[in-house]
């Protein structure tokens, strides 16, 4: 589960991406790339919070529907990828 989530996070930024270089080069398969992966990681981001609702037996609260762990993950990746990029960028600098 774990490597589908991080799949969907890969492809949701893969579909940011995408739509960013074809906002500035108007290449039309760019857009129909950033829609299919954007589509594919909608589908296992669902896919993925439902096995994770059905895990923490989450359909016996009220405020299930509101997963805030489902936003935080969509977070975590850039955050990580930033802090490696300063570490790193650190030793060059030493």
């Amino acid at each position: 589960m774990v490597l589908l989530r991080f799949l969907a996070d890969i492809l949701f930024y893969l579909a940011l991406g995408l739509l960013a270089y074809w906002f500035f080069s108007s290449d039309i398969i760019a857009l129909w790339a950033a829609i299919g992966s954007g589509i594919l990681s909608a589908i296992l981001f669902m896919y993925t919070s439902n096995i994770k609702r059905s895990r923490r037996n989450y359909h016996s609260e009220p405020l299930s529907v509101y997963d805030w762990a489902f936003y935080m993950d969509l977070l975590e990746i850039p955050f990580r990828i930033v802090s490696w990029a300063f570490k790193s960028l650190w030793r060059i600098f030493d």
